[in-house]
């Protein structure tokens, strides 16, 4: 699994925010926590690469920060090329373990991997950054950031259902399948090896989706994968199908 590197120079409480996917992984190996960076980015021209041009095992633990900042642009990019009129999330803010943020939704920590409406920023932790970089791949983390994005996108267009629990799963569903539609462009891009990342993909759908149960708020793994399959395929407009009647694209 190869998310080749572009180094560029240069971003559920009920209403107010929408909190997606978090979890703690496996322990991190003792490592001191670095700085909690602010990873925001500007579109550029790429610089240099790392490792060969891949980012598959080529950040430890205690990197996690930077590797964050590389994989940015590559999301905001697209978001940027699809929609030039929405402006990108405020800030996207990354938690260093033993590290804490107070948030307008609350309070995060390093095993955060979500979007605050309230403020329009994204809050990516340490500890599951690492968990989906190790455990599902180089290019899983990236996928899971262009789901918070697509959560901004959401809140940004207005979508009638953002915020309102009863329609949870179907916000979470397209935000994956908006994800797919990312996941496309960076492999038009030539920055995936195809296969290889979209593994990475079914992997990190699997260990993120929900348990069939009436109190869910996230899809279930099988409807997790479709959902990213349908944006994939069929790019951004696939994703109006999950609400017709508000269409994104």
């Amino acid at each position: 699994m190869k998310l080749l590197l572009i180094v560029i120079t240069l971003s559920l409480a009920a209403v107010s925010c929408t909190v997606a996917d978090r979890g703690s992984g496996s322990e991190p190996p003792s490592a001191p926590s670095a700085t909690a960076p602010t990873a925001t980015a500007t579109s550029g021209t790429p610089e240099s690469s790392r490792c060969g041009g891949s980012l598959e095992g080529c950040y430890g633990y205690a990197e996690m920060g930077e590797y964050l900042e590389a994989i940015t642009p590559m999301i905001e990019g697209f978001f940027l090329t699809e929609y030039p009129q929405v402006a990108a999330p405020r800030d996207i803010v990354y938690i260093a373990r033993g590290q804490g943020a107070r948030t307008a939704c609350g309070t995060s920590d390093s095993g955060a991997y979500e979007y605050c409406s309230a403020n329009r920023t994204i809050y990516i932790g340490q500890d599951l950054l690492w968990a989906f970089y190790r455990q599902a791949g180089d290019a899983a983390p990236a996928i899971g950031l262009a789901h918070e994005w697509a959560h901004h996108l959401q809140y940004m267009l207005d979508l009638p259902a953002f915020g309102a629990v009863s329609q949870s799963v179907n916000v979470e569903n397209q935000a994956d399948c908006i994800a797919g539609a990312w996941v496309k462009y960076a492999n038009d891009q030539g920055w995936l090896e195809e296969q290889d990342d979209l593994k990475d993909a079914s992997t990190l759908l699997q260990l993120i989706g929900s348990r069939e149960t009436t109190a869910r708020d996230h899809g279930t793994a099988a409807e997790r994968l479709r959902a990213f399959e349908l944006g994939y395929d069929g790019e951004i407009a696939a994703c109006n199908s999950y609400f017709p009647r508000s269409p994104i694209a």
